[in-house]
């Protein structure tokens, strides 16, 4: 009798525990980030397409928006919201927003972000 409430209890915290997933799209959601992204984060007008881009690349440029590293007009632009952020809400979103895209990789996003922009200061 014992094993079956804790079985119980314990599914009972699985269902109720949200994802990083779903965290991340309220996020998404609550920080106005659709008004310049769109909904599914394809991006619209000259605001970039993010969804699906690597984990790594969206907390990178969210860090480096939220702590100045990045200077450009887009940066004065992010700053704002991404100070706002703390680092599980960063990680959060750059969850959701990679689950977004095609799973299929064109390139390898992360390497290219390593080989060209490390010390780049065209913040795009």
């Amino acid at each position: 009798m014992k094993k079956m409430w804790t079985l119980l209890a314990v599914s009972l915290c699985l269902i109720a525990a949200e994802t990083n997933e779903s965290i991340g799209a309220k996020l998404y959601t609550k920080h106005g980030c659709y008004g310049c992204h769109g909904i599914n984060a394809e991006g619209a007008n000259s605001f970039p397409k993010l969804a699906g881009k690597s984990e790594h690349y969206i907390k990178k440029r969210l860090l480096g928006y939220k702590n100045g590293t990045i200077h450009s007009n887009r940066a004065n632009m992010m700053a704002p919201f991404a100070k706002a952020l703390n680092d599980e809400e960063i990680q959060a979103i750059a969850h959701y927003l990679h689950s977004l895209g095609n799973k299929k990789k064109l390139f390898d996003e992360e390497r290219y972000f390593q080989d060209y922009e490390i010390g780049s200061s065209s913040g795009s």
